[in-house]
């Protein structure tokens, strides 16, 4: 970037630096790596007590992100688990390879891991079912999380979500072994909020046209994950009118689109829905204004229905959007009102930075939970997992979009399982990258998807959100890891604590088992 940046100083010259394979792997940011060192406690009967976790992040050369995201592995560390004592410590260590970016989830996947495999193995030790364990101790309304903030009815249910993913998955008997394959089942459950800054915002600008369209201008980055139709479908609904009348402008200038902290951390649907919904509060608010001008009577007395602004007392007295986008002109030319356009801006309200001595504070204010789990084959002669079905359930608050929803999980998951199995950078003892190519970098292809993913929703309104919506983005990547070697686990009966788990792994440990077996024998 620096050297382009340099280059296009020279004039009449177009200017694009390509990186090639190798110095996309070893001179661009990577993802996290993350050790953990956790403990949970708990009573007899199952209920939680305490934990004490310490997480160290690799933060590589440069610390731009590691700091946040050893922060928010540290404050997700109880997951939607009510711990009413924890100690959590996290790190973010300098070390000698390529620095870390941004990645999916932002570090609440990295403590979910180790929590999510922490449960199933207490469950296992108090002889306990392990869906009982996590319900007697899920968090709900008035329960508090590690950052002591209060639930609500409004962050949503967990257990819900739980019910959908064991009806999924653990409806039907385990397929038993056979000559080829062992079988397993997984769970886990987690929870995010809204990864951002205090004073983190989104703005909006939202014009009426004269033929009674909309043109909206958001800063917001579309990346693939559909904020277009998400922002054209919520203003179409708080402007009463149909979404192919709502043109985004997608040209992304921060000299002159709308203020856009950043297009992160599951935020925009939520922030930037917000700062749409209050745009066309105040839109409307004008355009009631010009049509009491023109109709002659108090604005109390007017409604909106998306194509005429009309009396409450008798519709037919009317006027069309059209004739007051720019204010009303009277038959001698004088014009009154304003211009139909409009901006605002939104944040997490009461969003805080932790308190320097606990380290608590509202760092999360709206929550989504959600469950996932797995169905898996363990190929015996090549140590292949085969993940046949994944089940996901979030809840959601308000489902906006229906397939693109679908594809945000969708995807999250088949990201999720390249962690798990596949995806591995491999460093010399000097932190070079030794392995900077596909030939040696696996990662997975359409080949290995689940043959079946179930998506669901569950929807309970929230009161932060555009009509009711949380945010999703992030989400669908935290409890795949943990599920995938849970069901590892109930299929050959082995704990692994890291990732990923490769064939070879695999292949290595059965042997093992089948040398032990023989000798006890």
């Amino acid at each position: 970037q620096t050297v382009a940046y340099i280059a296009s100083f020279v004039p009449g010259r177009p200017v694009k630096w390509v990186a090639s394979r190798k110095e996309d792997f070893t001179s661009t940011v990577i993802a996290h790596g993350m050790r953990i060192r956790m403990k949970i406690g708990a009573k007899k009967d199952g209920k939680l007590v305490a934990m004490k976790a310490t997480l160290y992040h690799s933060t590589g050369a440069y610390a731009d992100t590691g700091v946040n995201i050893a922060q928010g592995a540290a404050h997700s560390s109880t997951g939607p688990y009510e711990v009413p004592n924890c100690h959590l410590e996290a790190y973010s260590v300098y070390t000698n390879t390529p620095p870390v970016g941004a990645y999916r989830a932002y570090g609440y996947q990295y403590s979910h891991f180790a929590l999510e495999r922490l449960m199933s193995i207490l469950a296992r030790k108090l002889n306990m079912d392990e869906f009982e364990l996590r319900e007697k101790n899920y968090l709900g309304e008035g329960k508090e999380n590690a950052l002591g903030e209060k639930m609500w009815k409004m962050h949503g249910d967990v257990k819900k979500c739980t019910d959908l993913v064991k009806k999924a998955i653990f409806s039907k008997p385990k397929p038993k072994e056979d000559e080829r394959y062992f079988y397993g089942r997984g769970f886990a459950a987690i929870v995010k909020g809204p990864k951002g800054a205090p004073n983190s915002s989104k703005g909006c600008y939202i014009k009426f046209n004269i033929d009674g369209s909309v043109s909206i201008n958001m800063g917001g980055a579309e990346v693939g994950q559909g904020l277009r139709t998400v922002v054209k479908q919520v203003t179409a609904e708080a402007l009463k009118i149909p979404p192919e009348k709502v043109r985004v402008y997608t040209e992304i200038d921060t000299q002159f689109s709308p203020w856009e902290w950043q297009t992160i951390g599951s935020m925009f649907t939520v922030q930037g829905g917000r700062a749409i919904v209050r745009a066309a509060e105040r839109l409307i608010q004008k355009l009631k204004q010009n049509a009491a001008y023109a109709l002659r009577c108090d604005i109390d007395m007017l409604d909106y229905d998306g194509e005429y602004v009309f009396l409450k007392s008798d519709p037919s007295v009317r006027i069309s959007v059209p004739e007051i986008v720019r204010g009303y002109m009277h038959d001698d030319g004088i014009t009154v009102g304003e211009v139909l356009q409009a901006t605002a801006d939104a944040r997490l309200p009461r969003y805080s930075l932790p308190d320097p001595k606990t380290g608590q504070g509202n760092m999360g204010v709206d929550y989504t939970f959600g469950a996932q789990g797995c169905e898996i084959r363990i190929d015996k002669k090549t140590g292949e997992i085969i993940v046949d079905h994944f089940a996901s359930a979030f809840d959601v608050g308000q489902v906006i979009n229906p397939v693109q929803i679908r594809g945000q999980v969708v995807g999250g998951v088949m990201m999720g399982i390249g962690a798990t199995l596949y995806e591995e950078l491999k460093f010399d003892k000097d932190g070079r990258i030794i392995n900077p190519h596909f030939k040696t970098y696996r990662f997975p292809t359409i080949e290995d998807t689940p043959k079946k993913q179930t998506v669901e929703f569950v929807e309970t309104p929230d009161e932060i959100g555009p009509f009711g919506a949380r945010g999703i983005g992030e989400h669908p990547v935290i409890g795949v890891a943990p599920a995938i070697l849970n069901a590892i686990y109930d299929a050959i009966g082995v704990d692994f604590y890291r990732i990923p788990i490769t064939p070879d792994l695999i292949k290595k440990v059965i042997e093992e088992k089948k040398k032990q077996k023989t000798e006890v024998s």
